[in-house]
């Protein structure tokens, strides 16, 4: 039965006629997806017109962490693949030192350093998704995870099915029906322990915290999963709602924004509405109430945002930037495709691709819009500014060592300008982007930049 609800995951997503890389560790899950896709392979090639196009193959990462059991790991997965005539490709990284240079934790290391190989590897071998083994428990600590943590509507669909060129069949199943189908099939796969330590949060909460919610549900894991699904869909209803509001609300007058108190004081739920209308001028969840209790107030009260003033006037909210700000500080809304300045424009579209690598210049930036927080600002750089160049391994570096190393005059120097988002330089512009808002696999929303000197 198992076996039957993963084609039909196959077919729902339009997975069925695809070439997929399979993300293989060597635990019971990743070794139970390789042999569901396995059995796929086998199924599908008595019905080669229904699944002309099915191709599959092995990719394991090792990231040296562990010593022996890691390199058994890779022996085992590799082994499996051999005998059963799936093509493996491996990658071996040297994850300590590479935690050494960059100074980020074991998980976000490990995490970028394999979704960059898969890209790559896709990229190379021409090849649709790379299916990974998340199950639903999976899912359900993520869910918990970002509820706790206050994410909001959006970090409480859990993991989706499929996000870019990254699918996961396996979210429907339980960890148990997975083991259960292994042991059927005399699957042989090995246990890391670090899985029964509790030092991650993640680990907490499968360990520890979902236990004792079951013994109240014990249905808990089941109920949150299909939650997830309905908030999943709840999310697109939200944001389509306040895109609208946004349109009806807030107009634009020359540098300032106005938002009618009379039909801000009509809509419910207002408190939602106002942290949602302000949050990309830098509002934060705290200083709601203080918005709620402006309205009342006289006129000339403000409450002060990063790089703007929320005004109340007689009949409107007048969003304005702050003086010291205005002459070197440009604010980028997200709607923004134009900006004019004296010494440059700069013109921002959507796209879906990325030309061939010939064809891009200097002056071009292809972005991940999910990683950026708008308003973005356009600013002068300043001394202290440091960013992390792509290409250079998330190393820290600053912008003043950049100009230095390109032996830039000073006039020029002058002249050189950076985008900024929540307090992080996205580009030295027509120069260098940072490493931490490149493109990859989970990019679903595209920004094409360019930056061009009068």
């Amino acid at each position: 039965m198992l076996f039957n609800y993963f084609l039909k995951q196959l077919q729902q997503y339009n997975w069925h006629n695809s070439k997929i890389i399979i993300a293989v560790s060597g635990g019971l899950d990743s070794m139970s997806l390789a042999l569901l896709f396995l059995e796929a392979t086998n199924y599908f090639k008595n019905r080669p017109d229904e699944h002309p196009g099915f191709k599959i193959a092995i990719a394991h990462c090792n990231f040296q962490l562990r010593g022996e059991s890691s390199d058994l790991d890779a022996v085992l997965v590799k082994e499996w693949a051999e005998n059963n005539n799936v093509p493996f490709f491996q990658q071996d990284f040297d994850t300590k030192k590479i935690i050494e240079q960059e100074g980020d934790n074991v998980q976000i290391v490990a995490r970028k350093l394999r979704y960059d190989w898969f890209a790559d590897l896709l990229s190379e071998l021409n090849f649709d998704f790379i299916a990974t083994a998340h199950h639903l428990e999976d899912s359900v600590e993520t869910l918990l995870m970002n509820f706790f943590k206050g994410t909001g509507i959006a970090g409480v669909h859990g993991i989706l099915a499929q996000q870019n060129k990254i699918i996961r069949p396996l979210l429907p199943f339980t960890k148990e029906a997975l083991k259960e189908y292994a042991l059927s099939k005399n699957l042989i796969w090995r246990e890391d322990v670090s899985n029964q330590k509790t030092d991650y949060l993640r680990n907490k909460i499968r360990l520890e915290l979902i236990p004792e919610i079951e013994k109240v549900f014990p249905n808990a894991k089941q109920s949150l999963y299909q939650n997830s699904l309905r908030f999943a869909e709840v999310e697109a209803l939200y944001h389509q709602s306040i895109a609208q509001y946004r349109k009806k609300l807030l107009e634009k007058r020359k540098e300032e924004y106005y938002i009618s108190l009379r039909k801000l004081e009509n809509c419910k739920p207002i408190a939602t509405i106002c942290l949602e209308l302000l949050k990309p001028f830098g509002l934060q969840v705290a200083q709601i109430p203080d918005v709620l209790k402006l309205i009342k107030s006289e006129s000339g009260k403000f409450i002060q945002l990063p790089n703007w003033k929320l005004i109340k006037d007689r009949r409107f909210f007048i969003l304005a930037k702050n003086k010291e700000a205005e002459s070197t500080l440009i604010v980028i809304e997200e709607a923004e495709k134009k900006i004019i300045h004296n010494d440059f424009v700069l013109k921002i579209a959507a796209v879906k691709e990325i030309p061939p690598k010939k064809q891009i210049k200097e002056s071009d930036l292809f972005i991940d819009k999910k990683l950026l927080s708008f308003p973005l600002y356009l600013r002068p750089w300043r001394e202290g500014d440091y960013f992390y160049p792509l290409g250079m391994d998330m190393k820290k570096k600053k912008v003043k060592k950049v100009l230095i190393d390109m032996k830039m005059p000073i006039h020029e120097k002058e002249k050189v300008w950076v985008i900024e988002s929540a307090k992080k330089i996205v580009w030295l512009c027509g120069i260098r982007a940072d490493e931490r808002f490149k493109v990859d696999l989970n990019t679903q929303e595209m920004l094409h930049l360019q930056f061009e000197n009068k």
